[in-house]
């Protein structure tokens, strides 16, 4: 049997495809980095609940596919390497040929998590996010099909029907993408950061006396960031006094309702605890359970 886990973290899979171009929504290249690195751990997922229900689920989405589609559904249990690229890919179904063409690839999305509403568009369509989308160019890249369906159960439940075609343009974006990516892999460089998450990661402490000139970019990009702080403020405070407004026409309401009957915002009472640092702090144990954690804190010189 193919050990999927082990065979993923020497090539890429077509899931991460958009990850490594950074164009995922689920995380980004430096992260991914990360783990093909081993400075970061592989996420486990053999205990989540929506992996074990995975296969059984498609199993029980197959007819309804298959009907949608006229064709009949063969489990696909190969495992399909690039002749040059890391990549990997482990497909679902491949769908009965017609007119001579190569068996269409089926993938089945069966998370009934509420994000899957906006992960896919109507029905019918090519409406994926690019994390869907680059896999299936992905398992089109690698099997030589020209057709990629994607059957998605959504909320409701409801299942939809994509139909995604092979395209040469997404294909060399993705080569060029994957080798980039890997080169960052193989020569233990990390790739530019996306997010102030990984900046932290990458940079996690500072080195104390070491500092940097500021170039004429750099001033520029400091005069940026006052500018966006200075009108970010401006909204924060014409936000709050919208929300003052509605808290005063609220008063001990905990809902305003529309004509409809239906709450359009709510401020309701709720509980919180807490710990009472001063009682263990005299009963001499606040010490002893204290946990102390670095990070790096960012300010503007002058900013109040």
């Amino acid at each position: 049997m193919i050990d999927i886990a082990a065979s993923h973290r020497k090539r890429l899979g077509c899931s991460k495809i958009a990850q490594a171009l950074g164009l995922s929504s689920l995380g980004t290249a430096y992260q991914l980095w990360e783990q093909y690195t081993g400075r970061a751990p592989w996420p486990n997922i053999g205990n989540q609940l929506r992996v074990a229900l995975g296969e059984p689920m498609e199993d029980v989405l197959r007819p309804f596919v298959a009907d949608l589609l006229g064709r009949d559904l063969r489990r696909d249990r190969k495992e399909y390497l690039h002749e040059s690229l890391p990549l990997i890919g482990h497909v679902d179904y491949r769908a009965s040929a017609l007119n001579g063409e190569k068996r269409p690839v089926v993938d089945m999305k069966t998370s009934l998590g509420w994000g899957a509403r906006n992960r896919f568009g109507a029905d019918g369509t090519d409406e994926v996010d690019d994390d869907v989308l680059l896999q299936m160019q992905g398992y089109l890249l690698l099997t030589g099909a020209q057709t990629a369906y994607v059957a998605a159960l959504v909320p409701g439940p409801e299942l939809k029907l994509f139909t995604i075609t092979a395209d040469p343009d997404i294909h060399a974006l993705i080569a060029e993408g994957l080798e980039n990516f890997w080169w960052h892999v193989t020569n233990d460089m990390p790739p530019d950061p996306q997010t102030l998450t990984d900046a932290g990661r990458r940079w996690a402490q500072s080195l104390a006396g070491q500092t940097v000139t500021a170039d004429e970019d750099a001033l520029a990009l400091l005069a940026q960031l006052r500018d966006l702080k200075a009108r970010q403020k401006a909204l924060d405070y014409e936000r709050d006094l919208a929300e003052l407004a509605l808290k005063t026409r609220l008063g001990t309401a905990e809902a305003l309702i529309g004509p409809d009957g239906k709450p359009l915002c709510t401020w309701k009472t709720s509980t919180r605890r807490s710990v009472d640092t001063a009682a263990l702090k005299s009963a001499g144990l606040y010490e002893t359970y204290t946990k102390v954690t670095e990070s790096r804190t960012f300010k503007l010189k002058g900013e109040k």
